[in-house]
């Protein structure tokens, strides 16, 4: 091992030695300039926008809703009715990604099932919705 005389005044550098790394540290920090944030331009938008039209998203329409026990569901069998929640003349929820984004009516047309949409559901219906 060395002998700590060997490096003579090195004991009493360190701490000037500390303090020039401290000093040098806090001068390489710089403060992080960032440029004005602008409109952009209309056919970056539209192109932008290009991209997400034809990405898939789960869009369902729910009727209502229950719980049930795993041993009853377990019990169904066809013919089985299950109670749900909402009565027949309720509006019921289009949900786009899980999310309630409006209300409206189930219609039969040409022998399949639509909705009329009747409410778009604002922000503060969809943060209730949450609940």
């Amino acid at each position: 091992m060395s002998n700590p005389s060997d490096f003579g005044d090195a004991a009493f550098d360190a701490a000037k030695v500390a303090q020039a790394g401290a000093e040098l540290a806090a001068a390489a920090v710089q403060p992080v300039a960032f440029g004005q944030l602008g409109l952009g331009t209309a056919g970056d938008n539209a192109r932008n926008l290009d991209l997400l039209l034809d990405v898939d998203i789960p869009i369902s329409v729910e009727v209502g809703r229950t719980q049930m026990t795993l041993d009853e569901v377990l019990k169904l069998v066809p013919g089985s009715v299950i109670a749900l929640d909402k009565k027949a003349e309720e509006p019921v929820d289009l949900r786009v990604n899980g999310k309630l984004v409006a209300r409206g009516e189930v219609v039969l047309v040409d022998d399949t099932y639509g909705l009329r949409i009747t409410q778009i559901v604002d922000a503060a219906g969809r943060i209730e919705s949450l609940r």
